[in-house]
């Protein structure tokens, strides 16, 4: 038996309102395959960078369990048909369980603006030089057709 850290999106009006729904699924997911729960701790709900099952908004789950190695794929595929869990990560975990999000989790907001490319409105091929005239290139101008 191994332990495994898995991270779980899951539906955040049933996390919201029957949160020992959304445990009960777990412990059912893990029960079916041979496995045991350690702790299942909720980090909070979010805004997602885009919908999933046409919700904005995730809550994040965080579970750990002790499954034997070859239950692990018949897990994640349950998880995957779940209609509370919308994503999840499973990992195998060596060390403490974490109960508690990480400090930044609440004030993480949007990802910073890219630098690697020019900002809206530019336009790098304008000082490429100068173009041939149109119809001037390899061959002369256009052939009359039939002939």
């Amino acid at each position: 038996m191994k332990t495994y850290e898995g991270m779980l999106l899951v539906d955040p009006t049933i996390a919201a309102k029957e949160w020992n729904r959304v445990t009960e699924e777990v412990d059912r997911i893990a029960k079916r395959h041979g496995a045991a729960v350690l702790q299942v701790n909720k980090w909070g709900e979010r805004k997602l960078t885009f919908p999933v099952r046409k919700s904005a908004r995730g809550t994040y789950v965080l579970a750990y369990l002790s499954a034997p190695e070859k239950a692990l794929g018949k897990i994640k595929a349950d998880l995957q048909l779940s209609e509370i869990v919308f994503r999840s990560l499973l990992l195998t975990h060596e060390g403490e369980l974490r109960r508690d999000p990480p400090k930044d989790f609440e004030t993480a907001g949007p990802l910073p603006p890219r630098t690697d490319r020019p900002p809206f409105g530019a336009r790098p091929w304008e000082d490429r030089g100068p173009r041939p005239p149109f119809g001037g290139g390899l061959g002369g101008g256009p052939r009359p057709m039939g002939g």
